[in-house]
């Protein structure tokens, strides 16, 4: 009957555990071509009610966001800097759980249970003369039961210093951790900013092009008077179609550049890409037309910027892990203890003769000072040490590439700064003579004077100039933000 009993469970029981065809993964059916996932339906099922634990409906519509809004947008929404808490969240629980190991650990366990026992007993009765008060013959069996309860103690009482070492190599991580919480809050700061004065750029772009297009229009409407009147060929005037047709397709293409940048923005402050974000204009004359301060300034500075004070952190987590790592080997001394209790009970059943109610109960109190010294590992612990001591070197000279890199950064983007103010100058420049040579090449142009290939000429030219300036302004901006989260000031 209790055979019958398991079958019959273990038949009803196993589509509980059975995997469904939905999971079933195999190798693909040939490494020529793609091969269909049967899950791929609902994994993006499951990607979508992901997507519905975000809110991106934090963009008012009616608004219009000044850098510094955006910014706080960024750093409440963007999923980066959400990634980066769970990290330090992460990072702050492996230190608890190292400086668990400094407390006792008391473990309570139960079990209940039975089964059937069967045993001939002839051989041992006659060897023994053990008299049982029923009469069994060449064998006895019954069903039992046997109760267990009991508590453990187990306290680590000396290790030569290997949890504290490994406690303060995760507060150390810990730190790095903070660090780079701190530091991915500048870099979405930085992309936001970055992709701001982008946006803004290419708005200044579609006005420099739709201010060309429109003289572009200007010019083909006098051009197609004076052919009329017989004052220009056709040749001229099919120069002035082409150059009108060629400021509609830069004004296009101008507009297109500025729907991408605007995604662009979106996206590091992480709404919706559809929402309707209104963005205030940057004031691209309040940054200035020189550096205010030193170079050595920014350099101190960047020397405090919180990736590379992780780094440090990090390397100072590699070294206490090395030194948990030489105590590994050494012995340790611990307490144990423990209290037991054990009831068994049965029914003998032998010869037609059955004795009821058979139990035996057993206690146990124990405590110990255990003492644990691993003589012989195949070299685990030797290979262990070598490994640390190499992550603890590698982590060593990471500090070093990256304290020099953040110098040459530094260096690099003021020498790029003074070059963009230098070059917003002379685009500027540009800009009011190139405005000057066109409007007099017009006047002259409506008079009858200066031929049109001059007049398209000085039209391009201004076209560039306007452009010129406008990402003159853009690079000022970015060489500026650059610096300034080069140097850890955001």
């Amino acid at each position: 009957m209790p055979v019958a009993i398991a079958a019959s469970l273990g038949f009803g029981l196993h589509p509980l555990w059975a995997a469904s065809p939905m999971d079933s993964v195999s190798v693909p059916d040939s490494k020529d071509k793609q091969t269909p996932v049967a899950a791929a339906s609902r994994l993006t099922s499951e990607m979508e009610k992901m997507a519905k634990l975000h809110d991106y409906n934090f963009v008012n519509p009616e608004k219009q966001y000044t850098l510094p809004e955006l910014v706080d947008l960024a750093q409440r929404h963007n999923l980066t800097t959400r990634t980066a808490w769970e990290s330090a969240i992460q990072a702050a629980a492996q230190t608890g759980m190292t400086k668990a190991e400094f407390y006792p650990f008391l473990t309570v366990v139960s079990s209940y249970g039975g089964g059937y026992w069967h045993q001939d007993l002839t051989g041992a009765l006659k060897q023994t003369g053990l008299v049982v008060p029923v009469e069994l013959n060449d064998k006895a069996g019954g069903p039992y039961t046997v109760f267990n309860a009991g508590v453990s103690l187990r306290y680590t009482l000396f290790d030569f210093g290997q949890r504290s070492a490994l406690t303060n190599a995760a507060k150390r991580k810990q730190l790095a951790a903070n660090l780079t919480f701190n530091a991915t809050h500048q870099t979405v700061t930085f992309q936001v900013t970055q992709a701001y004065y982008t946006l803004e750029t290419t708005r200044r772009l579609i006005e420099a092009a739709e201010i060309s297009a429109a003289s572009a229009s200007d010019i083909l409407a006098a051009t197609q008077d004076k052919f009329e009147h017989g004052l220009v060929t056709e040749p001229n005037l099919l120069q002035a179609r082409q150059a009108k047709a060629q400021g509609e397709f830069d004004l296009v293409n101008a507009r297109s550049n500025w729907e991408v940048a605007r995604v662009n923005l979106i996206e590091v402050i992480g709404a919706e890409p559809q929402c309707a974000l209104k963005v205030a204009p940057a004031n691209f004359a309040s940054l200035g037309n020189q550096i205010q301060e030193p170079l050595d300034s920014f350099v101190q500075s960047a020397l405090q910027k919180p990736d590379l004070l992780a780094k440090v952190a990090e390397a100072q987590a590699a070294q206490a892990s090395l030194r948990a790592a030489r105590a590994a080997p050494l012995p340790t001394v611990s307490l144990t203890a423990m209290q037991n209790y054990s009831q068994f009970e049965t029914t003998i059943q032998g010869s037609g003769n059955v004795l009821s109610n058979v139990g035996l109960g057993f206690q146990n109190y124990g405590g110990f000072v255990k003492v644990e010294w691993p003589i012989f590992d195949g070299g685990l612990d030797s290979n262990k040490i070598k490994a640390a001591e190499s992550s603890w070197r590698e982590a060593n000279e990471a500090v070093l590439l990256a304290w020099v890199k953040s110098i040459a950064d530094v260096l690099r983007a003021y020498t790029n700064l003074k070059a963009a103010l230098a070059r917003r100058e002379s685009a500027e420049a540009l800009q009011t003579a190139s405005k000057a040579a066109y409007d007099s090449l017009r006047a002259s142009f409506d008079l009858g004077i200066t031929p049109i290939q001059d007049v398209l000429g000085a039209r391009t030219s201004l076209e560039q100039a306007r452009a010129l300036r406008a990402t003159a302004d853009e690079a000022v901006a970015a060489s500026l933000a650059t610096l300034t989260y080069i140097s850890g000031r955001f």
